[in-house]
């Protein structure tokens, strides 16, 4: 045999063949990749990053709500939030507007709350109706039952705080408690690593004890009966005239 004389049909044959399963690999890949990619993008746990602009609501952890932000975020537990109030310590007035504020003391650079009212010792209703005061930072979810933080209101160096107006509810309705969410974000754009916090507040609806009462710095002016005439007497309607010009009709019960 010649020197060329082995038959090289049939590496040539291997080669062209191993070809065209390489080309028709990356035609298919072509089209998978694209595809895997889009899968990826859109099952990608997007919790923190949407969550920015507040909570969707129900996530107090309350016994209405039910769930907390742990739901979403996969966070350890931490104990520096709080809630305070301008409610005095005799409790609210019905139907008159506090100031609520809810606080974060954590070791990052990025926060988040929810914050709902519900009835203490009838069945845990909504009770009470939130008011925001800043725009950029907080805005009302859960059917205007909660307030959320806004992604202008997420920033704060170790400590953020956020308040709204709060209208105590009619009279009759008796203990109210505040529900905090709080998370503190570690900015890795992912739902872990977060550390989650929560508190609460109660606060009792106040009982006047007689009519010399002020009522949240308004002074009576004089009590009459239905007929216009000054009385001390109990136990039956009178006229609560104060010094803002406005007049209240009530029963005190002695």
């Amino acid at each position: 045999m010649g020197l060329f004389s082995e038959d090289l049909s049939v590496p040539v044959f291997n080669f062209f063949q191993e070809f065209i399963y390489y080309v028709y690999a990356m035609k298919k890949s072509l089209f998978i990749i694209p595809f895997v990619i889009a899968l990826a993008i859109f099952f990608y746990p997007t919790t923190s990053i949407s969550n920015s602009t507040g909570s969707v609501g129900g996530k107090t952890g309350s016994p209405t709500d039910g769930v907390s932000c742990t739901q979403c975020h996969y966070a350890s537990l931490g104990a520096g939030a709080t809630i305070t109030s301008n409610i005095p310590p005799s409790g609210y007035v019905p139907n008159q507007v506090y100031t609520i504020t809810a606080t974060i003391n954590g070791s990052n650079d990025q926060y988040g709350f929810e914050i709902t009212s519900e009835e203490a010792n009838f069945g845990s209703a909504k009770k009470g109706t939130f008011f925001i005061t800043n725009n950029t930072e907080t805005k009302l979810t859960n059917n205007n039952k909660a307030v959320t933080h806004k992604l202008g209101g997420t920033q704060g160096p170790g400590i953020k705080n956020w308040s709204m107006d709060w209208e105590a509810p009619n009279s009759g309705t008796g203990s109210i408690t505040f529900f905090g969410a709080f998370i503190e974000g570690n900015l890795d754009q992912t739902n872990s690593g977060d550390v989650y916090h929560s508190t609460n507040l109660t606060v009792n609806e106040s009982t006047p004890s007689s009519i010399q009462d002020y009522v949240l710095n308004k002074k009576i002016l004089k009590v009459t009966d239905l007929l216009g005439r000054e009385t001390k007497q109990k136990n039956q309607p009178h006229l609560y005239i104060y010094d803002d010009g406005t007049v209240e009709k009530r029963i005190v019960i002695e």
